[in-house]
């Protein structure tokens, strides 16, 4: 598959590691960062980086964005 960005048919997957957190520092301590792991497509000419969150990340993510509405 070409990349979205530049077309390139030069991109590898990679097995990759990391959190997301939230935006504020106040947000940040009311609710822990998302740990994710999987897999990262990244195009190896434009750097573009495309991932696929998994749907039980996602709910986390999810309730993290509705706590941090609230507060």
């Amino acid at each position: 598959m070409a990349c979205k960005s530049c077309s390139s048919d030069n991109q590898r997957e990679f097995p990759a590691e990391f959190t997301i957190s939230f935006a504020t520092l106040q947000s940040t301590l009311k609710t822990s960062p998302v740990y994710v792991a999987g897999r990262l497509c990244v195009c190896l000419d434009c750097g573009f980086s495309e991932l696929v969150i998994p749907e039980t990340v996602l709910r986390l993510l999810a309730a993290g964005a509705e706590a941090q509405r609230a507060s």
